[in-house]
Formats: C-alpha cells, structure tokens, sequence
C-alpha cells in the first residue's frame, strides 16, 4: 500500500517541480510608464506631447477595451510612441497588424510631403509581447528598443 502511494507520489512532484522552474508568472506592464522610458531613451527631432488617451485609441485605430498611452510632436514629424494594453494576445496580434497598415499608409504620405521622415517608418518599431503592443517611430531609436523589447519579453 504504502509503495503504491509513494509511486503515484513521485510523478506528482516531478510535475510540481518542473512547473516551478518554468521563468514564472508574466509582469503586468504600466503603459504610462513604459511609454515615458521610450520617450525619455529615444530622440527625436522636435519635443513629444502625451495625447490624450481617448484621441489615441481613435487615431491608432486600437480595439475596444484597449488601454494606451502615447506621444507624439507637432505632426512636422512621423515621430510617436504608443504603449498599448489590448487585454489579450489576440487582440494585440490584430493591433500590430492594424499598425503595421497605418505606417505603410504613413510612409507614403509622408514621401510627398518630407521625404526624409520616411526612413524613421521605415524603421519604426512595431513589437507585441503578450496583450502589450509598442509603436515607437523616432530619429534614433537609442536604448528604447531594447527596453521596450525587455518589458515586453517580461509581460508574455
């Protein structure tokens, strides 16, 4: 009795232990905050301005329930940052595509109108991790990549 308890006791704790040493639960991320990390690690050729939260759902064409929090200049430039909470993987997923249509759209617009921002959306930086999705188009993308990659890495 007692070695048929143990027996079905030790698959039990390998399954316990394995689970364990798997990297551990995901880290919710502060779109706020992040957001201002990737402004204040970038450049950019003019001054970034938080949009309102409620414009930005709008003019990133984010899907409801979306929590975002972005910047962007004067409109001179293609320059912003977006940090987005779309609340699933899923939506994330749709999002970045969403985006990645948006920067097309945005290139070619921006070829008639100043040519040399053109490769900043060349450039620009579309990545999700999880439910977060990160748009960061800049003059020099500096550490903010790899913060925002980290972040991201630590989210899924």
């Amino acid at each position: 009795m007692k070695l048929t308890r143990i027996a079905a006791l030790v698959p039990a704790l390998a399954m316990v232990f394995a689970l364990a040493g798997c990297g551990g639960a995901a880290e919710p991320i502060d779109v706020g905050a992040l957001g201002q990390q990737l402004v204040d690690a970038a450049g950019f050729g003019e001054p970034m301005n938080a949009l309102d939260g409620a414009v930005a759902l709008g003019l990133y064409g984010a899907p409801e329930g979306t929590t975002v929090a972005a910047w962007a200049g004067t409109g001179a430039t293609a320059e912003e940052v977006a940090v987005f909470d779309c609340g699933s993987a899923e939506a994330a997923g749709a999002l970045v595509k969403t985006l990645e249509q948006r920067n097309e759209v945005r290139a070619s617009q921006y070829a008639d109108y100043d040519p040399e921002e053109v490769p900043k959306l060349e450039n620009a930086l579309i990545i999700s991790g999880g439910q977060y999705v990160v748009l960061l188009v800049a003059q020099d993308q500096g550490d903010a990549a790899k913060i925002a990659s980290e972040a991201l890495a630590k989210a899924a």
